[in-house]
Formats: C-alpha cells, structure tokens, sequence
C-alpha cells in the first residue's frame, strides 16, 4: 500500500515538474520567436528593442541594461498576463493598483497626493511671467475626476482633496492672472446626469470640455457654442488608466467628440512644418488612444485656424496640458487665431516673444490639477 502511495505521489510530482517545464519552455520560446513588437498600444510607448552585442557593450553594462529593458517589454504575451494579474489582485480584495482605484460604476480614479511645494513653484512661474507679459491672462484649472468622484472610491481609499489645491492656488496668484476654476460648472453637468470624466480615462469628457469652454468664454465677454455642433460617439474605449491597471472585467467608454458641421479648419504644427485641415485624426478613433484623435496627440506648437463667421479680431495663444486639446476647437470657432503651446515639449521659445510676434491679445492657461501638482516643465515659461 504505501509503495502505491509512493508511486503515485512520485507520479504526480513528475507530472507537475513536466507541465512547469513545458510552461516555461513555451513561454521563453514564444518570447524569442514571436515578432518584436515597435510600439504598444496599451501602454501607449514604443518598445525597447534587442541591443546590439558588442564587446564594448558588455564591458560597459549597456548590453546588459538593454537586453533586460527589451525582455521586459517584449516578453511572451505580456499583456495578457498583466490583465490576468490585475484581476487576480482584485479578486484578493486589492482595490488599489499602480496608482489607480477600482471605485464604483466602473470608474477607475487616479489617486491624488497634494505637491505643495511643487504647486508653489509652478504658480511663481506662471506669477513671473503674467506680472512682466501686460496681456489678459485667464487660467482654467480643472479638478480630476477623483475630485468629484470622490463618492465612487472603495471603502479605505486614501487620497489628498484637490479643493484644497485649487484653493492653494488661488491664494498664490498674480492679481494680473485671472482664475476660472472649472470645478462648479462640472458638478453642475453631473447633477444633470451629464458624464464629466470617461470612467477608465483621467480625461474629461468633450461634453465637460466644452461645457467649461461655454463659462469661460461668457466671463470675457463671449457667447458660448451653438448648436452647430454635432456629437459623434465611438465605442470601445479604453484609456490611460485601464492601460496602468487592466482586467478583463472592466467595461469599455464610449469616447465621443463634437463635429463643427459648418466651419472648416486649418491647423499647422509649427515644429513639424505640417499641416492638417481638420481638429480631429480620424485615424485614432480605430486605435487604443482615441483622445489623441484631437490633433494626433500633443504637439510643441499648433497654429489653428477656422473659416466660423463667429470669429472676432483678437488672437490668443493657449498654454496647456492635454485637457485643453478637446476644448481648442471651440476657441479657434470665436478666435481669429489660436496659438496652443505645450511647455513638455516647447523648451527654447520663449513664449513672452511669441506673444509679441504673433500679435496675440490674450493668454489662456488650461491645466488640471494633478499636472499642475506635478509637471515640472513650467520652468520653460518665460
């Protein structure tokens, strides 16, 4: 009998070693014979590839660094298996992972920790700069959806109150800058069932977007949108924030963007000397990443102009993160001319000459909360 016990026992601990060993041989085998891939579309970066093997490369630790880069990124359905590990994870009862809550609805919520300092920074920078330029400045601050969501977070989160950030702000302020919080307007969208922010994406929606666009405009003078505007939805959206914590339980957005039916557009990338004659790369709207459909991303400099009869005579150039991008377009419908400058990737103009070249009449800051708590790129605004 214990023989048979025996037997068996060793028959299963052979069968178990096989079934690893096979796993292991065809996941390093599918690694190596599967086709690199350049770029991923989950994590929206491109892909290290398989470093060149040199004897100085070797020597110097650079072979070594890159070979562990490249098998990182292009190991064996690597995709699925951070999907499966999310689930597992959250199916142990973790509701928080890489950054990001599970909360209710399916919204996932991006946590906050207020950066005082570095708010303190970036607002002396914004100050400089508005107190020497002798131009309007407006400043659209939006709060993140963890920030009116704040309700949809699992039991025990823990998490800073943007309130008191926008709050910070304001108290830090040049008097020459003007500061539009979008907050109000926001809660006033969702209290009329109005979605604000996408549920897997730390975007606001086109509806919320052009909602604040609407307030601001009206505190300078300006009439909102009409109706000339037509909403377009496309399914199946998954954003930045499944792409940090993904599982195959999370429901799709559906990602939506207002056409101009009437007015045409004509926007130029000024680093890239290209043109394109429309606000929306259609080509994105089949893609992961459908918020870059607003200008194929984010860019240096844009220049944009419409053919809309609403325009009036001033020009204003928009300083901005990627919030801004769905809100542009309306701007360029009441603008002669739109000038959108991102400081990530505009570091050697400054923009005190742009203002002065272009003939620009008004500064328009858009930012939310959380860019604003952590970007270190207002060092460039001069």
């Amino acid at each position: 009998m214990k023989n048979k016990e025996n037997k068996r026992s060793k028959a299963s601990c052979i069968l178990l070693s096989a079934i690893f060993i096979g796993y292991v041989a065809a996941y390093t085998l599918g690694t190596f014979l599967i086709k690199d891939r350049g770029f991923s579309e989950m994590e929206n970066r491109t892909l290290a590839q398989k470093p060149e093997l040199t004897t100085e490369k070797v020597f110097s630790g650079e072979f070594e660094s890159g070979f562990e880069s490249y098998m990182s990124d292009q190991i064996f359905v690597k995709d699925a298996m951070m999907s499966l590990k999310t689930c597992c994870d959250y199916f142990s009862g973790k509701t928080y992972q890489n950054g990001v809550y599970f909360g209710k609805d399916g919204y996932m919520l991006q946590r906050y920790t207020q950066n005082t300092a570095q708010v303190e920074k970036n607002i002396s920078y914004i100050n400089t700069f508005a107190d020497k330029l002798g131009k309007p400045v407006d400043f659209i601050l939006a709060p993140n959806a963890i920030d009116l969501n704040a309700d949809k977070l699992p039991a025990g989160a823990v998490t800073d109150d943007q309130d008191e950030t926008i709050a910070l702000v304001q108290s830090k302020l040049s008097q020459n800058v003007t500061l539009f919080s979008a907050r109000d307007t926001l809660a006033d969208l969702q209290k009329q069932g109005v979605q604000a922010y996408y549920r897997t994406d730390h975007h606001w929606t086109s509806s919320a977007a052009r909602a604040v666009c609407d307030a601001w405009l009206n505190t300078i003078g300006y009439a909102g949108t009409g109706d000339e505007y037509e909403y377009r939805a496309v399914p199946d959206f998954y954003g930045t924030l499944y792409s940090k914590a993904p599982a195959s339980f999370v429901k799709p957005d559906t990602f939506g963007y207002f056409a101009n039916k009437s007015a045409k557009y004509t926007v130029k990338y000024e680093k890239e000397n290209k043109f394109a004659y429309d606000i929306t790369d259609t080509s994105y709207l089949t893609k992961k990443d459908k918020y870059a459909s607003y200008f194929g991303g984010n860019f240096a400099q844009l220049k944009i102009t419409s053919d809309s009869a609403e325009r009036s005579k001033e020009k204003i150039l928009v300083l901005k993160d990627s919030y801004a991008n769905s809100m542009v377009q309306y701007l360029a419908d009441k603008f002669d001319e739109v000038y959108m400058v991102d400081l990530r990737y505009s570091h050697f103009d400054a923009v005190s000459e742009m203002v002065e070249k272009y003939g620009i009449d008004r500064v328009l800051l858009v930012y939310n909360v959380d860019f604003i708590n952590e970007d270190t790129n207002f060092i460039w605004l001069e």
